[in-house]
């Protein structure tokens, strides 16, 4: 990653450099553009990848499960159970209104 940053800040240096000296001709002109915009084109793709890299390790991080604490208990059995619920036939489907 800091090889990438290095040779974008060259990339950008040299292009400032080659347009200071050779700024009168188009061909320092056009190589000036194109170290510039490509060293631009870098830097905003390594900012995208940074940005993903953290949200891959955000999500990852939400994705683990927590560790269960030890305080915590089974839940107890209903206390009052239906089975009335549990043998009833199931109910129609409800009509659009």
């Amino acid at each position: 990653m800091r090889l990438w940053v290095a040779a974008t800040v060259v990339m950008i240096v040299a292009g400032i450099v080659v347009w200071v000296l050779w700024s009168d001709t188009t061909a320092g002109m056009g190589i000036a553009l194109s170290l510039v915009g490509i060293a631009s084109v870098i830097a905003v793709s390594l900012v995208f990848y940074v940005v993903g890299r953290s949200e891959d390790a955000e999500r990852a991080a939400a994705a683990a499960p927590p560790e269960p604490d030890a305080d915590d208990e089974a839940p107890a059995e209903d206390p009052h159970p239906r089975p009335a619920l549990d043998r009833r036939r199931p109910m129609p489907p409800r009509r659009p209104s």
